[in-house]
């Protein structure tokens, strides 16, 4: 029997392997993909605008080359983190079912084996359900919900359909590198300016206007998206009219939600937030209305990564004194 199964080793997986190996827990860190999957599905050569401080498991062991760490170097220490401090993480393993079998006590069913513990915290991001236009031609071979790299794009029509910075990022990295780029945006998200709205941020918006400005990247003000042809896409523009744009590739960066199938079969309740359906949980502890499940990270308000490692840090302690039941 664990004490505590974690599902999920992005950050908030892996800060809360760290923390209950502290704490003396007997733990198991269970991951459908990769360590830190999410940031390996960044953009390759990424640089990661948020602050050191913002990423580091602990205080002055993240040590990028410049200011700021690239995807590559910011996989690299989460992975070192592991290694180094033996945490126990089995990658490649997905789990299918979590069952509560009795007070205090989880069944948890993957693909290489059942698992028995006291608690289970969920830690698991949301980059494997992406959302969708739901419009005919969105499931041609052209057609990305995510964004890697630019160079089989050079010299080629790429659009990029979104309002965030997935978006702006993947315009300005196709812009920069010679393809023929469009964004098709909202003009609302194009014109907000409030980094809590989701919008596009300034260090990529700012970059993104010379490329207009230098006529290497197109803004379209979309209403809403047609038709995805082999050759082409057909726009409806906020004027109302159609337009046509000659088409090789296109990504559709609008979100992604997190699965929150495990929870329900569970019985977690959950609600309507600010990016989707979530768990309902207390703010304190992050205990979820089922006793002894918990959840961090990507489900709650502290969704990036900073509260995603700032969390464990303050709720593995008290999951420790209540299973020793001081």
């Amino acid at each position: 029997m664990l004490d505590l199964l974690i599902i999920g080793a992005g950050p908030a997986g892996i800060s809360a392997a760290f923390e209950a190996k502290r704490a003396g827990l007997d733990y198991l860190v269970v991951e459908k993909h990769l360590i830190g999957s999410t940031i390996y599905k960044y953009p390759i050569g990424l640089t990661v605008f948020s602050t050191v401080d913002e990423l580091e498991l602990v205080a002055g062991t993240l040590n990028p080359a410049r200011e700021k760490p690239t995807r590559e170097e910011l996989l690299s220490y989460y992975t070192r983190f592991v290694l180094e401090n033996d945490l126990n993480i089995h990658t490649e393993e997905e789990v299918i079912k979590v069952e509560k079998l009795g007070e205090g006590h989880f069944g948890t069913t993957t693909t290489k084996g059942v698992y028995e513990a006291r608690a289970v915290l969920f830690a698991i991001g949301a980059m494997d359900h992406v959302r969708r236009l739901n419009v005919p031609g969105e499931d041609l071979p052209k057609v990305h919900h995510l964004f890697r790299e630019t160079y089989p794009y050079v010299r080629k029509n790429a659009m990029v359909i979104g309002g965030g910075n997935s978006a702006g990022e993947a315009a300005l990295f196709l812009a920069q590198e010679g393809a023929n780029a469009i964004l098709a945006i909202f003009r609302d998200d194009w014109e907000n300016n409030d980094p809590k709205q989701g919008c596009i941020k300034y260090w990529v918006k700012q970059p993104l206007e010379e490329e207009l400005s230098k006529d290497c990247l197109n803004v379209f003000f979309l209403k809403r998206v047609i038709e995805i042809r082999e050759k082409d896409i057909v726009l409806e523009g906020e004027d109302g009219e159609r337009r046509v744009f000659p088409n090789d590739v296109l990504f559709v960066l609008i979100g992604a939600d997190a699965e929150l199938g495990l929870l329900k079969e569970l019985g977690v309740s959950t609600r309507k937030g600010k990016y989707g359906e979530v768990p309902e949980y207390d703010e304190e502890t992050f205990e979820t209305n089922v006793s002894g499940v918990y959840v961090v990270g990507h489900f709650t308000n502290a969704r990036h990564i900073a509260g995603a490692i700032t969390v464990p840090r303050k709720i593995i302690p008290q999951i420790a004194a209540k299973m020793n039941g001081s």
